[in-house]
């Protein structure tokens, strides 16, 4: 027990300078007092880390022996903005986003921004961005809701806000309503309703217990991130000794506590306006721009670079569509076809450009699960094309 102890101990104390590495530029030895300017990569070799310097370009370093200073020398002066302004449906955007963090987290820019416009979506696909952004150490990301068709970070973007290390709001944004829906043939429902009131209420529970500890990892209070997704969480705001800030159910009030606010009431879930989210401490600060937000956060001089790899993606699966869409429709041609007779030759052919185009779409189901395509059952369709293919042509070689 107390050698597991000790390990426990031991990687608890490198996640901490993991943690606070991820903002650090300068490296001092605790030791030799040896000095580095650079900054840390989330990569490791040999239980060491990654770190890009100035004086030594990329070295290993095993952090414990190093005291990390949070100062910006030696990163590079720039910034790099992800946007996120649509549905969180597609497997497709979501790996284009993890993978877009993870590489310019060990660029070495100042900060990732994260531009965030979505009514929510996916909890599947939510829970995998909030992890990429938790995972990025080498680099603080920095979630701006900047406004637009959707009008802030809503039920799942609610979650991917809280999971970034500062949140800035757009005057005219909103963030919140974060309930978890489920889906069947006729739209949005209810999880209980859904999956009964057990299940439905375990689902919730933990979708809950998520977005209260991404609030509370940096301070935020987590009883409003429960309201934001559970209608029967009342908040109300208390002070004590002339100290305000303390979020609780009503329930718990003392005597000697003043009532503050009412933030959440029984039978609604809580959304927040961006000054409203300022002021219980959900957000940071408001922030009417992207260059607003990058001057209060020093970068006013930075270079911008734009990432538009959840774009592109958006648009390879857009392209990913169409292509199925030709074939259905060949093969729908070609299965209208068969329905004459045909010479031998003719349904050879027919055959055979069937097989390949069922081959193409097996490619593309597996490479694009966002299609909904039924791997198994394309596989069955083309070995049955292929038997059929088998018996025509010996068939003909026997005649």
């Amino acid at each position: 027990m107390r050698n597991s102890g000790i390990k426990i101990l031991t990687a608890f104390l490198v996640l901490w300078l993991f943690c606070l590495s991820s903002f650090s530029d300068t490296f001092t030895h605790l030791e030799s007092g040896e000095v580095l300017h650079g900054y840390a990569t989330s990569r490791t070799d040999g239980g060491k880390t990654v770190v890009h310097t100035e004086e030594k370009d990329e070295v290993k370093l095993n952090l414990i022996e190093w005291k990390v200073s949070t100062d910006r020398l030696g990163r590079n002066n720039k910034v790099v903005v992800l946007t996120l302004d649509d549905e969180i449906a597609f497997e497709i955007e979501t790996g284009a986003l993890e993978q877009a963090i993870a590489k310019v987290s060990d660029e070495g820019p100042l900060f990732i921004l994260l531009e965030i416009d979505t009514p929510g979506g996916r909890d599947d696909l939510t829970y995998r961005i909030c992890g990429a952004i938790l995972q990025s150490w080498s680099c603080p990301v920095v979630a701006f809701i900047k406004g637009g068709r959707y009008g802030g970070a809503l039920s799942a973007g609610a979650a991917v806000a809280l999971a970034c290390d500062k949140i800035y709001m757009a005057s005219n944004t909103v963030i919140g309503a974060a309930t978890m829906m489920g889906f069947d043939q006729t739209g949005p429902k209810d999880l209980k309703e859904l999956y009964g009131e057990a299940l439905g209420e375990k689902y919730s529970s933990a979708w809950q217990a998520k977005l209260a500890s991404l609030a509370e990892r940096k301070s935020r209070p987590g009883l409003l991130a429960r309201a934001m997704v559970e209608r029967d969480v009342e908040v109300i705001e208390v002070s004590e000794a002339n100290n305000r800030g303390f979020f609780i159910d009503p329930v718990d009030k003392r005597p000697q506590q003043r009532l503050v606010r009412t933030w959440s009431k029984k039978g609604s879930l809580l959304t927040l306006t961006a000054a409203e989210a300022v002021e219980c401490g959900i957000a940071d600060k408001v922030g009417e721009s992207r260059d607003q937000v990058l001057g209060d956060l020093g970068a006013a001089d930075a270079e911008v670079v734009i990432n538009n790899d959840i774009q592109k993606a958006r648009v390879e699966l857009k392209r990913a569509r169409g292509q199925l869409n030709r074939i259905r429709k060949s093969i729908d041609f070609k299965i209208k076809q068969s329905e004459y007779p045909q010479p031998m030759y003719k349904v050879l052919k027919i055959l055979r450009n069937a097989k390949s185009e069922f081959k193409i779409l097996i490619r593309l189901a597996r490479k694009y699960p966002d299609l909904g395509l039924d791997i198994q059952a394309l596989e069955e369709e083309l070995n049955s094309i292929e038997a059929n293919y088998e018996k025509i042509k010996m068939g003909s070689r026997r005649r």
